[in-house]
């Protein structure tokens, strides 16, 4: 635990003066005021506009996952051929472990800043709402990290730009009716979902229930899709090497 905790560290350290940082926090700030201003300027106060905020901060984090998670391991590469994150500690899976807390971390900072900040200027619902809309949010987002890091060491920043683009494409796409009875099982539909169906028991509280147990279904799956991922994310990264162009 010590070991993680000072690769925790030292990952934060080689962020700090890099544009990691003020991504995380300058874009959530910007997406807050943006919409707060808009609805505003045009007198919006529904919970239908929360549900579109929510919708557009959901969408939008598979792209911000895919460019920063690429970003964060292209330092690595360029550090030394990934000598470093290999060697740093005995147990070879820590500095993988710190990496990813890294991003979960600074992911979960935006998401907490992003709906924080609209909840304050936006009071339609109670603040426990905003709470679990950003837990699912977080919580949505758990897969798509892990994910991307693999997807980051194994293939590149290019490839994990590009499968961010796709997932933020299909987060919206399963917004539609195509996505009523098969977003459970698509990583990129979670975080927007679970948000939806959470506006949906307020909007229609005589159906609260079924969209309750829509969630709890999709909830379900969903863990036990980050279970296995993790757990075949640290089998994969015991035995990596580095990438074959470096063998």
């Amino acid at each position: 635990m010590i070991t993680l905790l000072r690769c925790i560290k030292s990952d934060f350290y080689k962020l700090r003066h890099t544009s990691i940082l003020w991504i995380h926090l300058l874009i959530p700030l910007a997406g807050a005021f943006t919409f707060l201003l808009y609805y505003h300027i045009t007198a919006k106060n529904s919970i239908g506009d929360i549900k579109t905020y929510l919708e557009v901060l959901a969408i939008a984090f598979p792209l911000l996952i895919g460019l920063i998670s690429g970003i964060v391991i292209d330092q690595e590469e360029l550090a030394g051929n990934f000598q470093v994150l290999l060697t740093t500690s005995k147990l070879k899976c820590t500095t993988y472990l710190s990496k990813l807390i890294i991003l979960l971390l600074l992911g979960s900072f935006s998401i907490i800043l992003a709906v924080g900040i609209f909840a304050l200027g936006f009071h339609v619902v109670p603040c426990l709402f905003y709470l679990k809309a950003a837990g699912a949010l977080v919580l949505g987002n758990i897969f798509i990290y892990i994910l991307h890091v693999f997807i980051s060491l194994q293939f590149g920043k290019g490839a994990s730009t590009g499968i961010g683009v796709s997932g933020s494409l299909i987060s919206a796409l399963m917004l539609t009716g195509l996505g009523d009875y098969i977003w459970h099982f698509i990583p990129w539909a979670w975080g927007v979902r679970f948000c939806d169906n959470m506006i949906y028991q307020l909007i229609y509280s005589s159906f609260s229930t079924e969209f309750a147990s829509d969630s709890q279904n999709g909830l379900f799956i969903m863990l036990f899709a980050i279970c296995i991922a993790f757990a075949s994310s640290l089998c994969w990264f015991r035995k990596w090497e580095g990438r074959k162009s470096y063998e």
